[in-house]
């Protein structure tokens, strides 16, 4: 007996938020080693750094500049964790669905192409472009014609004729969009 296969996995996207702590880790890492190489060199801390630091040291958790950066940090460390768990936009899409068990997934740009080659078909396109969104395929097709609306009608047809034939989960839309090329 054949184990049930699972669904593919949609996974929040951390890029935002480790973008954003890896620059500011870059920072405060600089910063160190910047500091403790003008320590090593001159042997006493740079007199900025000791004026900042005793000037930090003396303010009190009542005052409103620290309660403004605390909040700040606050709102940012929010903002961060907020951005970690989103989910994000999944690479692959499932497609071709049938009763056999299992799925079989395509990566969003290989659907694009995919697309894009079926609408290249057309005898009046000189070439094209697709790109693939949440739930819709855009697609814009580029041709010499003089009647641009009977080619992008031809080219809507043809791309809903690659959607129903490749049945992407989640992707039920398309918009056509025609250009002159000289």
């Amino acid at each position: 007996m054949r184990a049930p296969v699972p669904a593919l996995i949609y996974r929040p996207t951390r890029s935002t938020s480790a973008t954003v702590l890896a620059l500011l880790l870059l920072i405060v890492g600089g910063l160190g080693t910047w500091l403790t190489g003008y320590r090593l060199f001159t042997g006493t801390w740079p007199q900025r750094t000791v004026t900042t630091l005793n000037a930090v040291g003396a303010v009190s958790f009542s005052s409103i500049a620290a309660l403004i950066a605390a909040g700040i940090a606050a709102a940012c460390g929010l903002l961060m964790l907020v951005a970690a768990l989103w989910p994000g936009r999944p690479k692959h899409v499932a497609f071709l669905p049938d009763d056999i068990p299992g799925q079989t997934a395509l990566h969003r740009s290989d659907l694009a192409i995919l697309v894009k080659r079926h609408v290249e078909q057309l005898a009046t396109i000189r070439s094209a472009s697709a790109t693939v969104r949440r739930s819709r395929v855009e697609v814009v097709v580029f041709s010499d014609a003089d009647d641009l609306d009977a080619v992008r009608e031809a080219a809507s047809k043809k791309t809903d004729e690659a959607l129903e034939v490749f049945n992407p989960e989640g992707i039920t839309r398309s918009r056509v969009r025609a250009k002159r090329v000289s």
